[in-house]
């Protein structure tokens, strides 16, 4: 495993089901007290509709649709609290119907040298197949799946790409996938949650093996 660290990183909770975007304000989440009144008072409002609710704090940033909810944080300390934020919001709305949840982290490494994060890309999609097809040809972006590696319902799947914010960059994506067993038969959330809950340092420790042992390829 590399010892090197992302410089910049993220966490965001994404879950596929069935919401009513209208109810996730920021004065919804302080009357439940799973926010603070300052919190919310000086949350940054982008768009409060019918379809679509999109606002943000200092450590939080949050969208909701018709079929997703997504919150997420780029600040470390605040990684438990979005997780406690999310399973105490659907604990109150227990029968919000929930059939996926994306524990996802965005990591973007800075590579010791331009050479160094040649390599990388090198490594990861070899160049040589391309020499015939394509002039200089480079990785832009690589995208991998496998299977879960535990009794979950779901997948990994991992995106390279160079970083757009620092340079020379990579950039990680793990994108750690559950689904409920049986959308059939599942009522409201609870399975989703206890997943969430349950896997949730799992997930985070195998984003980050991941993304330090491709970092770490020579």
């Amino acid at each position: 495993m590399s010892d090197v660290k992302p410089e910049i990183e993220g966490i965001d909770i994404v879950l596929v089901g069935d919401f009513n975007p209208s109810i996730f304000q920021p004065a919804w989440f302080t009357s439940q007290e799973l926010i603070r009144k300052e919190e919310a008072n000086a949350a940054r409002i982008d768009i409060i509709h019918p379809e679509i609710v999109q606002f943000s704090l200092e450590w939080l940033q949050v969208q909701i649709t018709r079929n997703k909810f997504s919150a997420s944080t780029s600040q470390s300390p605040y990684y438990p609290v979005l997780k406690d934020l999310v399973y105490s919001t659907f604990s109150l709305l227990k029968h919000t119907p929930i059939s996926k949840v994306g524990i996802n982290k965005n990591m973007h490494f800075l590579m010791s040298s331009e050479d160094e994060w040649h390599a990388l890309g090198h490594k990861l999609a070899p160049k040589h197949i391309w020499d015939d097809i394509l002039r200089k040809p480079g990785m832009r972006s690589l995208s991998i799946q496998g299977e879960r590696p535990d009794e979950y319902k779901g997948y990994v799947l991992v995106r390279v790409e160079p970083s757009r914010k620092i340079h020379p960059g990579v950039f990680i994506h793990v994108n750690d996938h559950y689904e409920v067993q049986d959308p059939k038969s599942a009522m409201g959330c609870t399975e989703i949650m206890n997943t969430l809950i349950n896997s949730w340092e799992v997930s985070i420790n195998r984003a980050d093996k991941i993304g330090f042992t491709l970092v770490g390829q020579k």
